[in-house]
């Protein structure tokens, strides 16, 4: 069987490779370095695997599990971090699946968000002369050292030469097209390996691959990025608490950026604070995301700890939320949005009925499964899924099949959906913030699902009374 998988899984890999690509021999000994890492973390664990058959990683915290987490987790962001690419951004979107990976796996890649392996400033100079012309002499000052590095580009700070204002310019590394294309094939591979094994095809499976490449591509382009600040800037006009940078458009391309430099602290370094602002912090946080949720239904999906920066512009009390890094945002219909107010209701007014109703749309108790993922299991444990006489006689858990069995069972917008408010309840408890988050998007959902009543009754009224009129 593992020879098959093996056979099949090459000559898949061969033959969507295009002549184009065949002159980068090196990403075959790249891969076969991924593959055999693998394989050596899996056999790390072999001690481990028959008790993590049935429930998940995060579950077994021995003193020797502890250990290994974290002699892996160390391993893990070194081996993303000198191979780049697609490696780091699976790595970063591992560092905030706040249920599925150890604590130790957590903290170690959470990490990845903007230490990625730094390009030379001379070969990032040849990036502004090609795509800038002759406004790259506007650019003056640039420094050596990037203020910030990550998968797809890095950050460098710079001066306008008509107004010496400073400004961050955020240029593409060289070749990140090609790494990632070959990445992407390699990552197709690995899918259709699993599918082989499992027995069967699974089109849940490739529609999430078809929409993360869909994801990279847009963010490799930073003309979508320069318009999605736009239009998130528009959406918290007048919002002294959250702020999205000013875009200089006369400096900027598909492969370069060139924004207000923000100045501040990144949202992982105000533990330190007191816990009432704290919780003001978390509580903002949350707000801004409701209201790009239910308000304009336009969201940012990238908002990891590296990607939130706060200000104190005035005095401690008025802090600022400052969003950067707008490449990956998502447009949410409005039938959908609807779909998850009365799904955010439900847990917020622990409505098992309503949620009920809700499972029954989705399938199984795939609506179990999503509250959990939004709550956390302690709480959902707590309020929602068992009873308060069952608690100290019944330990909720859920398997890996169950999440597998999530992940290909409902629709790819509820997981694109929920991925970045995951994050943001990943940063809220961080921050010790206690009280359960679907209490803070429930005003919110309430208010679009009224509007969206009262424009059906409006509706309603008036082509009644229209009819009445024709009759009479």
């Amino acid at each position: 069987m593992f020879s098959r998988c093996v056979l099949f899984s090459w000559i898949k890999f061969h033959f969507s490779l295009s002549p184009k690509k065949e002159k980068y021999p090196k990403f075959l000994t790249r891969y076969c370095q991924a593959a055999g890492f693998c394989l050596w973390i899996l056999l790390k664990y072999r001690k481990f695997w028959l008790p993590a058959y049935g429930y998940f990683l995060p579950n077994i915290q021995t003193t020797e599990a502890i250990t290994l987490h974290r002699f892996c987790a160390e391993k893990v962001k070194q081996f993303c971090k000198s191979k780049g690419g697609l490696f780091i951004k699976l790595g970063q979107y591992a560092g905030s699946l706040q249920n599925v990976l150890p604590r130790e796996y957590l903290q170690e890649l959470s990490t990845l968000e903007d230490q990625a392996e730094n390009v030379p400033v001379q070969d990032l100079l040849q990036v502004l002369q090609s795509d800038l012309g002759s406004f790259c002499i506007l650019l003056t000052n640039i420094s050596e050292k990037p203020i910030g590095s990550a998968s797809i580009a890095q950050v460098h700070l710079a001066r306008i030469l008509t107004s010496s204002t400073v400004v961050a310019v955020k240029v593409q590394k060289p070749n990140t097209l090609v790494h990632f294309t070959q990445d992407l094939r390699f990552l197709e591979m690995v899918l259709s390996v699993y599918q082989f094994l499992k027995g069967g095809y699974e089109p849940a499976i490739w529609k999430i691959f078809a929409e993360f490449c869909r994801e990279i591509q847009e963010e490799m382009n930073f003309m979508t990025e320069m318009a999605n600040n736009r239009r998130l800037a528009q959406c918290f006009q007048g919002n002294i608490h959250i702020h999205v940078p000013d875009i200089f458009p006369n400096l900027c391309s598909r492969r370069i950026l060139t924004m207000e430099f923000i100045d501040g602290m990144k949202i992982d370094d105000c533990l330190s604070l007191d816990k009432e602002t704290r919780f003001r912090i978390s509580r903002t946080l949350h707000e801004a995301f409701a209201r790009m949720m239910f308000q304009r239904r336009f969201l940012h999906m990238d908002p990891h700890p590296g990607n939130i920066i706060l200000q104190w512009p005035q005095d401690e009390r008025q802090f600022r939320i400052v969003l950067i890094d707008t490449g990956k945002c998502y447009s949410i219909d409005l039938a959908f949005t609807r779909n998850l107010a009365n799904f955010l209701i439900a847990i917020a007014l622990r409505d098992t009925q309503r949620l009920a109703r809700f499972v029954n749309t989705t399938g199984d108790d795939c609506g179990m499964l999503l509250a959990s993922l939004f709550l956390g299991r302690k709480m959902a444990q707590h309020w929602l899924l068992v009873d308060e006489s069952e608690i100290d006689n019944r330990q909720h858990k859920y398997s890996l099949e169950d999440y597998i069995h999530l992940l290909t069972s409902i629709h790819p917008q509820w997981l694109t959906v929920l991925r970045p408010l995951l994050v943001i309840r990943g940063i809220s408890r961080k921050l010790g913030y206690p009280k359960d988050v679907s209490t803070i998007y429930a005003p919110f959902a309430t208010q679009l699902l009224f509007k969206a009543w009262s424009k059906t009754l409006l509706t309603y009224s008036r082509e009644n009374y229209s009819v009445r009129n024709n009759v009479s």
